[in-house]
């Protein structure tokens, strides 16, 4: 994994000012944009997957950051009611 500063910049378009919607690096904002101007307050770092293992890595975690075991697949847990509520549905309730 390599990390990436991100920035947003000032960028010249059509003689006027004005900031890039999204961040990027100044390697990829350069080519397009010599003249752009880095905005230090905006800066996020990121970790970015060099190699497929890499990739595959970030793609199996999960929301809250914990690895899953690459080769086994886990079905969505189901809860199932207790044998107390499924009796309380049968008796007739008086409304």
């Amino acid at each position: 994994m390599k990390l990436e500063k991100h920035y947003f910049w000032k960028i010249q378009d059509l003689g006027k000012w004005k900031t890039t919607r999204f961040r990027c690096t100044e390697d990829h904002i350069k080519d397009d944009h010599p003249e752009a101007i880095c905005i230090e307050s905006s800066l996020i770092d990121r970790w970015v997957p060099e190699t497929d293992e890499e990739m595959w890595e970030q793609y199996r975690k999960t929301s809250t950051g914990v690895l899953n075991n690459p080769g086994q697949y886990l079905p969505p847990k189901t809860a199932t009611p207790s044998a107390d509520f499924m009796d309380s549905l049968s008796k007739d309730v008086p409304f």
